[in-house]
């Protein structure tokens, strides 16, 4: 107890807020719910008054400039040419998301919304991965382009690679390039060789967890491609693959949205990872216990020490923890993103619950437990039926929740878990009130 309370007051130390210099940075007011992540370490504060001057003199934030670099560089790799990247949307990059749009299906009006943006972004990030490697059929039928959609959508590549076959599954690429099942049948995979070949159906996720959440992701890809498309909330028929997506789908939109408000706090990876981990160890005592799905002790640890780590003050709170929950996505380290997720809950922003059934159903910094991720999956439904507001996916939010209730209940197809009982030993929704503002 000692010891980590050491590193709770480490990471206090670390944290400190200059109320008056975020307060000043009007860029900071309209920040994603309310997080003032513009100064939030001590050393940072001189550097973000030198860049505020620097912001007004060139009439547009650096924040905003990067966001526009990130777009002028995927849409160059994309194949839909801006020139230099130079954070100015001028003429050419307006035409050249209008492009990306019409290509997409989406109105080109040359403006991107936040949805269509964090889509190329995120797309672009695959790409730099590596991960068009998993398509190549694509890029030679459409160039780079081609993988905004196979990435979207798995089973867009299914058109270059002749479909399913006399009932057999078409082979899943992995990012490295080689085949990631073997054929039905005996058949041997030619290390390196990129060529599709029939595989037997995936295990259920949940008997065969995997360590790393990028692989489990690579997993759930190659079964929606097996699939062709992602499982809907009216057929669900195998739990685990569905949930399996929405994570997936989650994951994602956490990694682009964490690159916004670091970006945004002016921290390189490595200074916010450090900072992360020390979160993600103080937050140890209320994270460890996910996995018995009692949602009101987890709830009540992690208010205490957020409350400490944060000196009270739960918008810097907020922003730590939708960038630490990302970055440990982006750096593959589950610990970090699961204190990520739960210094959100402490916030009260209880639709983060989802996090939590994910990470607890298959054992991404949890001890695995399929039946005490109900617990937090239904809290996260139960949350935004109440009026909370969604924070993954939002323009998608009907369709994610009606899947993972689905999913847990059996409805729409059987084979879901039992409905989570509103009242009984875990609380359900009927949180303590939590204390945002004193101990």
């Amino acid at each position: 107890m000692k010891k980590r309370h050491g590193i709770a007051a480490a990471v206090a130390a670390t944290l400190v807020i200059t109320s008056t210099t975020a307060s000043a940075d009007s860029n900071l007011g309209a920040f994603a719910v309310g997080a003032a992540v513009g100064a939030l370490i001590n050393n940072q504060v001189g550097k973000n008054q030198r860049k505020k001057s620097s912001q007004q003199r060139s009439g547009a934030s650096s924040y905003q400039r990067q966001q526009n670099r990130e777009v002028q560089a995927a849409l160059n790799g994309f194949g839909f040419p801006v020139g230099t990247v130079d954070g100015a949307l001028g003429q050419r990059s307006r035409a050249a998301i209008a492009n990306y749009q019409s290509y997409m299906g989406y109105q080109p009006s040359g403006y991107l919304d936040d949805y269509q943006r964090g889509q190329l972004v995120g797309a672009h990030q695959r790409l730099q991965a590596g991960g068009g490697a998993a398509y190549p059929e694509v890029v030679a039928n459409e160039g780079t382009k081609g993988l905004l959609k196979a990435f979207n959508d798995p089973s867009y590549a299914d058109r270059y690679r002749g479909g399913i076959n006399n009932g057999q599954q078409q082979g899943v690429y992995n990012d490295q390039g080689a085949v990631a099942r073997a054929a039905v049948g005996g058949g041997q995979v030619a290390g390196g060789q990129d060529q599709p070949l029939a595989f037997a159906p995936l295990a259920p996720l949940n008997q065969a967890p995997t360590a790393s959440m990028a692989s489990h992701c690579e997993l759930v890809a190659g079964m929606t491609q097996a699939n062709q498309g992602v499982i809907l909330a009216s057929n669900v028929r195998d739990p685990e693959q569905a949930l399996g997506e929405q994570f997936c789908e989650a994951r994602s939109f956490a990694m682009t949205q964490s690159q916004g408000l670091a970006a945004q706090a002016g921290q390189t990876d490595a200074q916010l990872a450090a900072a992360c981990t020390q979160i993600a160890d103080a937050l140890e005592p209320a994270s460890s216990q996910i996995g018995t799905g009692d949602v009101k002790l987890v709830a009540t640890q992690a208010q205490q020490v957020t409350n400490t780590i944060f000196q009270g003050n739960m918008d810097t709170a907020s922003g730590y923890g939708q960038i630490c929950l990302g970055l440990g996505y982006r750096q593959d380290d589950a610990k970090m993103a699961l204190g990520g997720a739960t210094v959100m809950l402490a916030t009260g922003q209880m639709p983060y619950a989802e996090v939590m059934g994910h990470h607890t159903r298959w054992g991404f910094g949890a001890t695995a437990s399929p039946a005490a991720s109900t617990s937090w999956y239904q809290t996260a439904l139960s949350s935004m039926e109440q009026g909370a507001q969604p924070v993954f996916v939002p323009s998608k939010t009907a369709e994610r929740n009606a899947v993972i209730k689905a999913s847990i209940t059996g409805g729409a197809g059987g084979g879901g878990l039992a409905p989570l009982q509103a009242s009984g030993s875990n609380g359900g929704l009927a949180l303590p009130a939590l204390n945002l503002g004193n101990n």
